[in-house]
């Protein structure tokens, strides 16, 4: 098991590096002089202002030295500082970060506390009324985008639910019970693709452990439902469905900027909006960077849960 989280670990760096040649050619594959687009009209006359931001962005040094420096200064957490605000990046992300981590936990919270539960139920109840249900119910959920849903619970919530607290955002250090409140409907359009999803892969995981001999062999042996259910066929089923749920990770990831740009959240997404927006390209590739790091870590978790799920897996 060691040796696997081991060969695991090291395994990153190959896909950290990759990314980050990914961020660092988006940052100079922008047309023009990318300190001329920053810097706009403002000293587009004074060569020597532009002269001396190139020489501490390093953009007077060949681009595999730009590289290397900017590599090496991401190492040491230094992602740069804001162009427009002046303040190291990493400083602006950890100051937004709280909120996707909330907004995280309270999405990924809904997808197993409610997508488990439904698919085994679904899968144990089949071609019941309450299976049809619950197959029509998650090829809707899968179906509907989460900022279209985000935009209508918006709308609703605005003009007819006046009671939903949407548009709001109240710091969980100020008030914890409003901040859940103003977090839950956020949390769970966020995570509903990847709850009907999930609600689909548990149901057909669970469908297969049950036809497997074991199972019959446990239930002729005198075993109750219940004790075949979740010491046979839960810990069984579960191991294809971490897996989806550590690629989902990345699809939850993803919808972080609409989710929080419909709702106003102040978190990264919305910050890299911001960025894009006024042009700040330091915001942007150190957010770019520092979310595809946090999603590597994610599924390194998620590959340690599958080796201890299933004890037969090595590298």
């Amino acid at each position: 098991m060691l040796r696997y989280i081991c060969i695991r670990i090291l395994s990153m760096i190959p896909i950290l590096l990759g990314v980050s040649i990914l961020v660092f050619a988006t940052f100079h594959l922008v047309p023009g002089d990318v300190v001329d687009i920053m810097m706009g009209d403002e000293v587009a006359g004074d060569p020597k202002v532009l002269m001396e931001l190139r020489k501490e962005l390093n953009l007077d040094k060949p681009v595999y030295l730009q590289y290397l420096y900017w590599l090496w200064d991401a190492v040491r957490g230094d992602l740069g500082k804001s162009f427009t605000s002046g303040k190291p990046v990493m400083e602006e992300i950890l100051h937004r970060l709280p909120v996707n981590v909330e907004l995280m936990i309270i999405a990924i919270a809904f997808v197993i506390l409610i997508g488990i539960p439904m698919g085994m139920l679904s899968a144990y109840k089949q071609f019941s009324f309450l299976d049809g249900i619950v197959r029509v119910a998650t090829i809707m959920g899968y179906s509907i985008p989460n900022f279209w849903l985000a935009t209508i619970v918006v709308l609703l919530g605005s003009l007819y639910f006046r009671w939903l607290p949407v548009l709001q955002y109240v710091p969980f250090s100020e008030n914890p019970l409003e901040n859940i409140k103003c977090m839950v409907i956020p949390g769970f359009v966020l995570g509903l693709t990847t709850l009907s999803y999930i609600v689909r892969m548990t149901r057909s995981s669970v469908l297969d452990t049950l036809r497997q001999d074991y199972v019959r062999t446990a239930r002729a042996k005198g075993m109750t439902e219940k004790l075949v259910l979740f010491v046979h066929v839960l810990k069984n089923s579960l191991i294809p469905v971490i897996t989806v749920l550590g690629i989902q990770i990345g699809v939850l990831i993803g919808g972080l900027v609409l989710t929080e740009e419909v709702f106003v959240l102040p978190g990264v997404g919305r910050l890299i909006l911001l960025a894009i927006e006024q042009r700040d390209f330091m915001i942007v590739t150190g957010s770019i960077l520092f979310i595809a790091s946090v999603f590597v870590v994610i599924n390194l978790i998620v590959d340690i849960v599958y080796a201890f799920l299933d004890p037969r897996i090595t590298y």
